[in-house]
């Protein structure tokens, strides 16, 4: 059975290349599907750095979508393209640590149901993100019920394919597995980007925690609910700031939601500028 690795990469091929060589010290004849979300720079891979790997292919799309997007279209992809496989999701930037490949996978063959999902228990990155990150899982997990520490890093049995919705992956990747299915937690410190710095920004970080509401709406909805009904009780004046907060928070994730929705369900062909076997 095919094991595949998803990779989305804007421009980053030094740090891709240097992603793979790490990659093929530690799984022999790996398929390599990378989604290259209409970088301006054109692709390139060192091949006799990454011997033991069998297959490299290449999805160029039209226009820049966003790493999420990009992940979505790449799973679409290999949905209706292969049958029955393993595909681990990875960032390219070296931020996921190739040294967990061997365990996910191999939790992934004795879990054929559940994704395994690898959860950060450190960031290199600076206090103020760190802090943003944290505000940001509270808040999600205030209106969606889940504590979502993890990223795109992730393997599964194609079967799993099956019952994600990809319209949900296309806002967010990792909120739209817990909503669908059923995961198995894993632990690893999130690594600092092989070259240049971090980018996350505190925008980014409140733009992903409405896209992971935006999913969990119906969750927000009733949520939002028990909040206004505490506040009733704790104090009339809270209670009308608490409306006028969350009237607003609403209000962003409806803009969110016409902003990133899918105009019909996710095909890859749509999208497609290319698709070339580098190896």
């Amino acid at each position: 059975m095919k094991n595949i690795i998803l990779l989305p990469v804007y421009n980053d091929w030094k740090s891709l290349n240097l992603l793979l060589e790490q990659i093929n010290k530690k799984i022999k004849f790996t398929y390599i599907l990378v989604v290259n979300d209409a970088s301006t720079e054109k692709p390139y891979f060192k091949k006799d750095k990454f011997k033991q790997i069998k297959k490299i292919k290449v999805l160029t799309l039209k226009k820049k979508l966003g790493s999420q997007k990009a992940i979505s279209i790449g799973l679409d992809y290999l949905k209706k393209t292969e049958k029955f496989f393993y595909v681990t999701i990875m960032d390219s930037d070296g931020e996921d640590s190739p040294k967990q490949l061997n365990k996910m996978l191999s939790l992934a063959k004795k879990n054929k149901k559940n994704i395994i999902t690898s959860h950060r228990t450190k960031r290199n990155e600076s206090l103020l993100i760190q802090l943003g990150y944290k505000i940001h899982l509270l808040i999600s997990f205030i209106f969606t019920w889940h504590w979502i520490s993890f990223g795109n890093f992730s393997t599964m049995h194609s079967n799993n394919l099956k019952k994600i919705d990809l319209n949900n992956t296309w806002y967010a990747y990792p909120p739209s597995i817990l909503k669908d299915s059923n995961t198995i937690k894993v632990f690893a410190t999130r690594q600092a980007r092989y070259f240049g710095d971090s980018k996350v920004s505190p925008l980014k970080l409140v733009e992903h925690s409405l896209r992971i509401l935006v999913i969990f709406y119906g969750r927000f909805l009733l949520s939002s609910s028990l909040i206004m009904l505490i506040s009733l009780f704790l104090n009339k004046d809270f209670f009308y700031f608490t409306i006028i907060i969350l009237t607003l928070f609403n209000a962003l994730l409806v803009t969110i939601k016409f902003k990133h929705k899918p105009t019909k369900p996710v095909n890859y062909n749509d999208f497609l500028r290319s698709a070339i076997i580098y190896k």
